[in-house]
This record gives C-alpha cells, structure tokens and sequence, in this order.
C-alpha cells in the first residue's frame, strides 16, 4: 500500500499471550475427558459370553477307575460315597468363545461310563477359547487319573495310584493314598499321602513340599525350594536348580549324599565314613546306612533332619 505524504503506517496492535497454571478443575476434567475414553473402548470390546453349567449323578458297582482331562480349566476332587461319583461342570468362553460349542457340551457333557470305569473331559480337551472347570465327588480309593493343560488341580482325599498333571499351574493334594505322580510345567506342588508307595513330584518352575512319603522319591524343580518329610524306603532323589531343601527322615538310616554350587549343608545325625573335606559335598552314612538319599541344589542350603 501506498502512503501519501506526512501519513504514518498503521501497525496491527502486538499479540498478548496469557499462560496459566492448570487448576484442579482443570485436572477433574482431564481425568473424567480420559475415564470417558476408557468408558467407551470397554464397550466397544465384545462382553464375554455367560458361564454355562452341567451336573451329572453316576451309580458305579466296584471300586472306580476315573480318568479326568480338560485342555484348558481347574479341576477339583472331593471324597464321597462309595458307589457314586457326582459331577458338576462350568464352562466358560473366552474372546471368540463358540456359544454353539458351549450349548453342544452342557446338552451333551463329555462324559463316559463302562461298568466302573469312568472318563471325563477326553472328547473336549482340544477347544479353543472355551475352558470346563470340573468339581467331582468319588470315593476315597478310586484309582484316579486327572490332567489340565492349562489351571490347578486341588484333591481334597480322592485318589489310589494318583496321577496329577497340568502344563502349567499348581498342584495342591491331601489324603492320597499309597504312591502317586504330580508333575506341571509351572507351578508348586503340595502332596500329603499315606500307606507305602513310590512318589514322583516335578515342577519346571516352583516349590514342591511333600508329607508322608514311604517309598522311593523323585522330586525335582528348575527353581523353587524343595521340602520332604517321610519315610526313605526306597532311593530318594531331591534336585532343584535354585532353592533350599529341607529333608526329615525320622530317625530312618540311609546314605547321603548332598551337594550344593552355593550354599550350606547340615545334617542334624551324625554322619559315619564321611569322605571328603568339601564343605559343598558330603557324602556318608546315616544311622547306619540304608538307601541313598541324593540331594542336589544349584544354588541354596540344605539340611537334614
């Protein structure tokens, strides 16, 4: 733009900025503007599809065989009268759950009886996004067989001859009789039994504490303590790969032989032809002598009772 003679420029007037402290209102509104946000992408989620559920009462003559499975689900045992074995299933779905599926099972559970044998859970061990939790009620001395792919196993006194699995989760057992095998691919391991019987207890990560064991022991972890309270009536072998052990034999005679990478060992009986000065390796007899008790660790103490 021209300007003629003796006029002067017209200048915009300058641009005040302001800055301001947030206040706590404004703090309440970014929180209520981000819980709206969160509010609205929880619905936008497919809602998990409902929990469905089944029973069944089976009359069993002589003593039971049952064999429980699920891929994916807790299973929970319970003692009860001789001659039935009660059965209460949950189904749950997860994302993309088929409700088809879901329907199929609870009209027509996965359940088989021949005479006194009964199976559990084998047609549907393979679903996807769909998990059956059971709770079973059976005799005491049913001989029993139960395995998850994936969730815990909790027995409240069922099971001769038990056989526990589950790829990963624990394993928590009371009251079982005779010998038994609990093994996961993570989790710990808790076992009480009576009666003589060989035991066999692994874990791939986690601690494994066991009571009442009268026979040959094999209890071994990658990492987690070990303890052992029983009975060495046959050759024991305790191994972990980081953690503790703690065994109490009861006065029982054995040999021991106990070796630690990092730790210490003591052994509260005395210990008779001890070889070796090496305070991370003893080797000996106990009371006497009898079977060998090796115990292994990594990286932890041992001691003996």
């Amino acid at each position: 733009m021209r300007l003629t003679d003796g006029m002067e420029p017209v200048r915009p007037a300058p641009r005040i900025y302001r800055w301001s402290v947030p206040t706590v209102k404004d703090g309440q509104r970014y929180l209520f503007f981000v819980l709206a946000c969160v509010a609205a992408l929880t619905l936008a989620v497919p809602a998990r599809g409902a929990d469905a559920t089944f029973n069944r009462d089976l009359t069993v003559s002589g003593r039971v065989q049952l064999t429980v499975s699920t891929g994916s689900g807790t299973i929970h045992l319970i003692p009860g009268a001789a001659g039935h074995v009660r059965i209460y299933g949950r189904v749950r779905t997860f994302w993309g759950g088929n409700e088809a599926e879901v329907s199929e099972i609870t009209e027509h559970p996965p359940i088989e009886q021949t005479g006194n044998i009964v199976r559990i859970g084998e047609r549907h061990e393979h679903l996807r996004n769909i998990a059956i939790d059971y709770e079973i009620e059976a005799p005491a001395n049913s001989f029993l067989d139960a395995s998850t792919g994936s969730g815990s196993i909790h027995d409240d006194g069922v099971g001769a001859d038990a056989l526990l699995s589950t790829g990963s989760g624990g394993i928590h057992a009371t009251g079982l009789v005779g010998g038994y095998s609990a093994s996961t691919g993570s989790g710990s391991i808790y076992a009480e039994s009576t009666g003589d019987g060989d035991v066999k207890a692994e874990t791939g990560s986690g601690t494994i504490e066991l009571h009442g064991v009268h026979g040959a022991l094999k209890a071994t972890t990658g990492s987690g303590s070990v303890k052992v309270e029983g009975m060495p009536a046959g050759p024991w072998h305790l191994e972990t790969g980081s953690g503790g052990v703690d065994v109490s034999t009861s006065g029982a005679a054995f040999m021991l032989d106990a070796s630690t990478g990092s730790g210490s060992i003591r052994c509260d009986a005395e210990i008779a032809g001890h070889l070796g000065s090496d305070k991370h390796h003893i080797t000996g007899r106990v009371n006497g002598g009898g079977p060998l008790v090796r115990i292994e660790t990594g990286s932890g103490s041992i001691h003996v009772h």
